[in-house]
This record gives structure tokens, C-alpha cells and sequence, in this order.
């Protein structure tokens, strides 16, 4: 009991033991008449029930008053069993879809005191970057439904937290560079700086404690005018601000609720996206996040006219039935190209088909991974499964030694069409001139099988790569465009120009066209050379002395 009410039953009592009325008490002590009978009930209740001298000590606590939770227990409970890492702010938006009225700091205290205090946070250095200078992006992984699992992108700007959230089923270097046009496209504009960590796709490996970064994605921030940045290894804190965002998500978007399908939580992410984590406050200043990324994207770098093409690349052969498969799908290409090479370009919607010159061979919509749809062509009449003089031909195009094998393997084999198929197939691996060199010491031991065709490859060549590929189609398409148009190399001599600045007297004789031209500037073009310069297949404008286009670029041309 508290000094004063003690003071005031010890009073009560002395009066009353006097013979004073209670009624007279309370008037002689400034009291209601309530308050001295309620005094002396206390006393008779304490005297019958005895107490503690603690109880005695601590203050009364009074009757406890109603409070907005009061009735809701029953549906916390229910929810903390469905969801037993809920946060308090998922909790008071599930509990105000069904008709609470109260606010975000009573639902709060209320789980603080289920689940007892928290862990102690550890102090990290914020640091402050200008407006337009850094964008940060990551992944992360998020199992929505049984064994269902989302890969969640991630780009934040580290000025104003403008944030741009993306999900796929894959973390494949083309879906990188996708998201990241994409962020910037949200962002409009692009900052100076993009900080990650080693991922694949943008980081190869380390070499010496240095990063070795990626040379595509160094082509696209190259496109885009940013200049990569990675974070050391096992330090998530170096990258804070787009790791923040990825616990806002588990703690909002993911918790509490449950998705069906990845379709559901690509759209339920747009959502949240634009009504949820851009309408956070600033750490700082306090505004909506929108507001603030409208106030940093004057600082933004502008976007190019034309987005970076980021589909993917594959190489196909195509198969007996003219036909190229992608992830289960089958797509049909024209019937004169069954045995080629080809390559497709996998955008989101579309896939391209072209051959090795680049030319477009076709274009068709894109099927749903694994869907195992074969696509129709209406066009294309009935063929059998295999058309052995087509593919016989299509070997034969390599060199004699190739039709030679295939003209044997289909005098030893009942069954040739398969085999013949599987031969052109080697070409998405290995190099056809390899193939052959396969093929001519398989002859020498009558080895007339594909199997053992490719056996022979493992054993003694090497595969190679997608580059290498494109750089070898852009050899054989420049060495078929010129061979009308033979460029000899010139002497040596001719350069010592470039040395003493005096023009050997050979230089003249030695000129491959063989005409004495005078005395020449060692900088001015030859006389036969100036005006209009003869048309060659490269293009306009190409000199006849001029080194072929494809003498250092390589794949370039492609």
C-alpha cells in the first residue's frame, strides 16, 4: 500500500474506534463516503486472507482496464500456428482484413511478450553516397510453396532507396543482365556505380584476392556507362542497402502469406513492389521512397536509345525432321537446312533461328520451358524420319573423306539414318575439320560408328566453345566473300617508310600491282588507290590493299 492510503486507514480506524459515524469520518477527512467503506472492506479482507510483505510493498494494480486486443487472442493464436516467424506488421494487416481497429504498437508489444526479448543487434557503418552515384543488386533465394523456389533480383539505389524487385526460376547470366536493363528502365536513368557481390555471371573467379569480373557483363556495364564494383567476399554488410530490402521482403511480402504458383508471386511482387516497399519511409529524410527516387533521377545517367540485347546465344543442329530443339521444345526451320549448324537467339517471348551467315532462317514465339510442345509449320509437307541421301549430302559438304565415311557406314548399317543424324550433331561441340580428322583415322581401323566417332574426339581433340564457333563461321563466310578477290601481303620494305622517312627505291618494283608511281607521301594513298576506291564484298569503300575484315577481329563479324 501506498504511505498516504496507509495514513488514511489508520485515521479511518482511529475515528471509528472514537464512535465516529463513517459518514462523519468522511467529512471530518475530505472523503467520500464510498472511499472510507471501501477502506475498512480492504482491511477485513487483508486481515481474513493475509498477504505477503511484498504484496504489501508493491503498489495495488488497480483493475485492469479493456484493451483493444481483448477477443483477438484466439485469432493471434491461430495465426502464430500457420506463421510462426510472423512479424507485428503482417499480424495487424491480417488482423485488420478481419475488423481490427487497432494500431501497429499494441499488436507489437503484444508478441514481444509471447516470444520474450530479442537478440542483440550489432552497430554497422552506414555509408553515405551522393545522389545518382551507387546502385546496388543481389539475389536471393525464397522456397513460396512445398519444394517451389523463387530466385528474388534485387537493384537499390543507395541514395534515395529506390528499389526494383524482379523474380525468375533461374540466376542465368542473360536473366542478370534482363533485370538489371529493366531496373535501370525503372529507374530511369543509371547510376555511375553498381556494387555486388561474386556471383556467377558477373564475376568468373578470384585471382590473387582480386575479382576477375565477367567480359560480357563488363560489355554491358560498358554499354550502359557504369563502372562495376565488387564487394569482398563473406561481407554482406558491405552491401547493406540492397540486403535490407531482402529482409523487408521476408518480414512483409513473404511472410504470412502463401503463393501457388511462381506466376502468383511474380504478381503479387509488382504489387507490393509499388504499394509496399517504395511507400516506406526514407531512413533520413523520412519522405516515401517514390518521392525520393523522383529526386535523384535528375543525377541519373540517361538510359542508351536502344536497350542491350540480352538473349541468350545457343547453337543447334538441326535435325532430320528440320527442326531445332530448346528446353524439351522443338521449333521448324526450312527443310534445306536439316544437318546445319544454327544459331538461336532466346529472348523472352520470341526465338530467333539464324544460320552461320547470320541470315534469319525464322522466328517464332517462344513455348513454355519443358512444355514439350512440337511447334506446326503448316507448310511443310509429311517427310520420314530420316532422308539419307539429304544427310549423306550434308557430310559430303565437309570434304571427301567425310562422304566417304558416311558412303560406307550406310553399306554397313541397316539402321544408317540415326547415325548419320548423330554424326552432324557432333557439330555443337567440336570443330567439323576435327570431326573429319575423327572420321579419316576411323576409316583406317573400319570403325563405321558415330559412338565411336565421338570416342575418338574425347580422346584426342578438344571442344570448343561458343566463340569459337562464331569466330570460325566468320572466317569460312569471309574466306568464301573473297576468294574472288586475293589480297597479297606486302613487302616488308614498303614500312621502312614509316622508320627513316625515305622511300626505298625497291618500293616502287615491289608494289603489287606491279606500276611505278613516283615518289610517294608516306602517308598519302597511292595513286591507284585515290578517288573512289573499287567496291569489294566487305562492304563500300574497302581499298583492294586493305587487310581483310576478318584477319584480327575474329568473331567479330558475326
Amino acid at each position: 500500500m501506498h504511505e498516504e492510503r496507509q495514513h488514511l486507514l489508520y485515521e479511518v480506524q482511529r475515528r471509528l474506534r472514537r464512535g465516529e459515524s463513517k459518514r462523519g469520518i468522511a467529512r471530518a477527512l475530505g472523503i467520500a463516503p464510498k472511499t472510507v467503506r471501501r477502506l475498512l472492506k480492504d482491511n477485513a479482507r487483508r486481515r481474513d486472507d493475509g498477504e505477503s510483505a511484498l504484496e504489501r510493498e508493491l503498489p495495488d494494480k488497480g483493475t485492469p482496464r479493456a484493451r483493444k486486443l481483448d477477443g483477438w487472442e484466439d485469432k493471434i493464436a491461430r495465426e502464430l500456428e500457420r506463421f510462426p516467424d510472423i512479424t507485428s506488421q503482417r499480424l495487424l494487416e491480417n488482423l485488420q482484413a478481419a475488423g481490427f481497429d487497432g494500431q501497429y504498437t499494441i499488436v507489437r508489444q503484444y508478441l514481444k511478450t509471447l516470444r520474450g526479448a530479442a537478440r542483440p543487434k550489432t552497430a554497422v557503418e552506414v555509408v553515405t553516397t551522393a545522389p545518382g552515384q551507387q546502385a546496388q543488386f543481389d539475389w536471393s533465394p525464397y522456397q513460396i510453396a512445398g519444394t517451389l523456389t523463387v530466385q528474388v533480383w534485387s537493384c537499390t539505389l543507395s541514395w534515395s532507396r529506390g528499389r526494383s524487385f524482379h523474380s525468375s526460376d533461374n540466376t542465368r547470366q542473360t536473366t542478370i543482365l534482363d533485370f538489371l536493363r529493366r531496373s535501370f528502365e525503372e529507374f530511369d536513368g543509371v547510376p555511375a556505380e553498381g556494387v555486388t557481390d561474386s556471383m556467377p555471371g558477373v564475376v568468373d573467379r578470384w585471382e590473387c584476392g582480386r575479382p576477375i569480373p565477367n567480359i560480357r557483363f563488363l560489355d554491358f556495364a560498358a554499354y550502359y556507362g557504369f563502372a562495376l564494383h565488387v564487394a569482398p567476399r563473406a561481407d554482406g554488410a558491405y552491401k547493406g542497402k540492397v540486403e535490407r530490402p531482402f529482409w523487408f521482403l521476408e518480414s512483409n511480402l513473404l511472410n504470412g502469406r502463401t503463393f501457388p504458383s511462381r506466376e502468383a508471386f511474380a504478381e503479387q511482387l509488382a504489387w507490393w513492389t509499388r504499394e509496399r516497399a517504395m511507400q516506406r519511409p526514407h531512413p533520413e529524410t523520412e519522405l516515401p521512397l517514390w518521392q525520393m527516387l523522383e529526386q535523384e533521377r535528375p543525377f541519373l545517367k540517361p538510359l542508351p536509345r536502344r536497350p542491350y540485347d540480352t538473349r541468350e546465344v545457343v547453337t543447334r543442329v538441326v535435325d532430320s525432321y528440320a527442326y531445332v530443339a530448346y528446353e524439351t521444345n522443338s521449333y521448324p526451320v526450312p527443310e534445306n537446312t536439316i544437318g546445319d549448324l544454327v544459331f538461336l537467339c532466346i529472348g523472352p517471348d520470341r526465338i530467333e533461328i539464324f544460320d552461320r551467315g547470320v541470315h534469319r532462317l525464322a522466328e517464332h514465339e517462344r513455348q513454355p520451358n519443358g512444355a514439350g510442345i512440337r511447334v506446326p509449320d503448316p507448310t511443310r509437307s509429311h517427310r520420314g524420319r530420316y532422308d539419307l541421301a539429304l544427310l549423306t549430302d550434308r557430310l559430303a559438304a565437309w570434304s571427301p573423306v567425310a562422304e566417304d565415311f558416311a558412303r560406307r557406314l550406310r553399306e554397313r548399317k541397316r539402321a544408317a539414318g540415326p547415325e548419320l543424324a548423330h554424326l552432324l550433331g557432333l557439330q555443337t561441340t567440336w570443330s567439323a575439320d576435327d570431326i573429319v580428322k575423327a572420321m579419316r583415322h576411323a576409316l583406317d581401323y573400319e570403325a563405321f560408328d558415330a559412338r565411336a566417332i565421338e570416342r575418338i574426339l574425347q580422346a584426342r581433340f578438344r571442344p570448343r566453345s561458343l566463340a569459337e564457333q562464331l569466330a570460325d563461321s566468320t572466317r569460312e563466310r569471309i574466306r568464301d566473300r573473297m576468294r574472288d578477290h586475293p589480297i597479297g601481303q606486302r613487302p616488308l620494305s614498303r614500312y621502312s617508310v614509316l622508320r627513316t622517312g625515305d622511300v626505298p627505291p625497291t618500293q616502287m618494283e615491289d608494289h603489287p600491282h606491279g606500276q611505278d608511281h613516283g615518289p610517294a607521301d608516306p602517308v598519302a594513298i597511292p595513286a591507284d588507290h585515290a578517288g573512289t576506291p573499287p567496291t569489294c564484298p566487305d562492304g563500300p569503300g574497302t581499298p583492294p590493299d586493305a587487310p581483310s575484315a576478318g584477319a584480327n577481329t575474329g568473331p567479330a563479324g558475326a
